[in-house]
């Protein structure tokens, strides 16, 4: 949650719950029944914030003692006077502040900073792998880079225990990032269980979904996750997210095994129906173009072949989860590639 977060950044007495998307005259109770001081601070933020330098000990002057301050014209940080909320807690309900009913002080000093979620670079073998990473250092220093972890779901399992943030965001190695992709989305407080998934151009068949896009996870979720690993991003969350915007070109086709492997695993997904909530006739859709497109493309061919033999695996397979789990295995992939390359 947002609030461990700032926890992490802060003094804090303690943790509120509140039911509905604004505080209410009850939630203030709680809070000044459990503070021993004169003025109490409430911080409600829907992203991660820290205060670099605050250190929470300004006590209004008597003459201003009446108001409700708030910082840089936000009201993500609140200083309440306990007996005057105690006494009316109704009158400084956030349905008051909202309706501007509620007599603020306004300090314009900006005391607070958002932490951006953190962005980790995942590789294990692609070829153009660090002069991707390294292009996305030069706009994006915070970038951390988790390289040779075993299994896709491993490695953003990996991801997840070295965050810092609530959410993060995965780049997948062979993703070349646009350059108007900022990484700035904040998700809403009502809304940061669910898993975004930005847009891809797929260079081979001109495919624009979500195959390869830049993804953002909620932090806690992925840990506690235990179901299929087999396409973990549709199922992690009952909530399901597909960006509108195009965040990346998804350049796999670096090489013949990168090639096949890229379509023989996103063709199993596709044909074994695994992915939640799949509309079966855009899949259709997306299944004849990776069987069948971009044969003149770089490593084309390698990808078409990939796909044909993908489809006809998760259709055999669809079933048999451990099965369609070996797509996952990069070494039995290259053993299924070895043997296809033969014939």
């Amino acid at each position: 949650m947002v609030a461990d977060t700032i926890s992490n950044h802060t003094f804090v007495n303690s943790k509120i719950k509140i039911q509905e998307d604004a505080i209410s005259a009850d939630d203030l109770v709680r809070m000044a029944k459990m503070c021993p001081t004169e003025f109490f601070y409430v911080i409600t933020s829907e992203s991660d914030i820290y205060f670099p330098k605050f250190n929470f000990s300004f006590k209004p002057p008597v003459w201003d003692s009446k108001y409700v301050h708030i910082w840089g014209n936000s009201n993500t940080l609140r200083l309440y006077n306990k007996e005057l909320v105690l006494r009316n807690p109704g009158n400084f309900s956030d349905d008051k502040i909202i309706a501007g009913e509620v007599e603020l002080k306004i300090i314009q000093e900006v005391i607070y900073k958002e932490i951006p979620p953190d962005i980790v670079f995942l590789s294990f073998d692609e070829e153009d792998a660090v002069a991707n990473y390294k292009k996305l250092l030069v706009r994006f220093p915070r970038a951390m880079h988790i390289h040779g972890v075993k299994g896709i779901f491993a490695a953003h399992m990996a991801a997840a225990k070295k965050v810092s943030t609530d959410v993060f965001y995965v780049v997948d190695a062979d993703a070349d990032v646009l350059s108007d992709f900022s990484f700035d989305y904040k998700p809403p407080a009502y809304d940061r269980n669910s898993v975004y998934v930005w847009q891809s151009l797929n260079p081979i068949n001109d495919l624009v979904y979500g195959y390869g896009g830049i993804k953002l996870f909620n932090t806690h979720m992925l840990l506690g996750y235990v179901g299929s690993s087999i396409d973990f991003t549709t199922s992690v969350s009952e909530n399901f997210k597909l960006m509108p915007e195009i965040s990346n070109i998804t350049k796999f086709n670096t090489d013949p095994f990168s090639a096949w492997r890229s379509g023989f695993r996103e063709c199993a997904k596709l044909s074994s129906k695994i992915i939640i909530n799949q509309d079966n006739t855009e899949s259709e859709k997306r299944l004849d173009a990776w069987c069948s497109k971009g044969f003149d493309r770089d490593f084309g061919e390698f990808v078409i072949n990939g796909a044909q033999a993908g489809a006809a695996y998760g259709k055999a397979h669809m079933n048999q989860p451990e099965l369609l789990g070996l797509i996952n295995d990069f070494e039995w992939l290259k053993s299924q590639f070895d043997l296809a390359m033969r014939s």
